[in-house]
């Protein structure tokens, strides 16, 4: 058969196909996780949600875990980036960890759904299955971390009482991801970020009319 009659599928093209499928099924996965709980989603459910082949889905995703991960990537990614945002070092570390924890809790809220689901798999039901992006540390391994940071310049400088840095940041941290649990979305943002912040304080040894001080006029976002 001459070339000419014969058609061919670019590279290219095959790629654009290729992403648009794990899109879809990216974008199935997340709307069925988030309706109905990742336990009760089957993978015939997110291919038939996607309008794809069940055995499609295997050619993107190993198993419905690994679909989950990917849901909850762009999410995870971006508390990633709000974690590792560089500080001014001459803001005292008081208000520095104001401004992080009103970046977490706002970067919680747009993400809603997505950490109500990460809540559910990774909290509630006992599971220890990285879900993270690849080469980024665990959501809360990496927040007691910026917190840790953050407590052990405190010290250094005396705005805060000395301790176990390591354990009050693992304390504070717990607090934080309680942002991320459903009820939490019940509540308005600012009320979220000043009940931790003051939370917070208090953990450190720092009174509460300071803390409340030291927050006004804090930068957002």
């Amino acid at each position: 058969m001459p070339i000419s009659g014969v058609t061919l599928e670019s590279p290219t093209r095959l790629e654009r196909k290729r992403a648009r499928n794990r899109d879809a099924l990216v974008a199935a996965a997340r709307r069925l996780f988030t309706r109905d709980g990742f336990e009760a989603t089957t993978i015939a459910a997110i291919a038939e949600e996607a309008d794809l082949g069940f055995g499609t889905f295997y050619r993107y995703f190993e198993d419905k875990t690994a679909a989950l991960r990917a849901v909850l990537e762009e999410a995870v990614r971006e508390i990633d980036r709000v974690l590792r945002a560089e500080d001014d070092a001459d803001v005292p570390a008081a208000e520095a960890l104001a401004r992080l924890t009103d970046r977490v809790v706002r970067a919680a809220a747009r993400n809603r759904s997505v950490f109500a689901l990460w809540w559910e798999v990774s909290m509630h039901s006992g599971k220890s299955r990285r879900l993270g992006p690849p080469n980024t540390p665990p959501l809360p391994v990496s927040l007691a971390q910026a917190i840790e940071g953050l407590i052990a310049r405190g010290v250094e400088s005396g705005e805060f009482a000395p301790g176990d840095t390591a354990l009050r940041s693992g304390f504070i941290a717990g607090a934080h991801l309680h942002v991320l649990a459903p009820p939490a979305g019940r509540h308005e943002e600012q009320d979220v970020i000043d009940a931790l912040c003051d939370f917070e304080l208090r953990a450190l040894g720092v009174a509460p009319a300071q803390g409340t001080k030291d927050r006004k006029g804090r930068a957002t976002r």
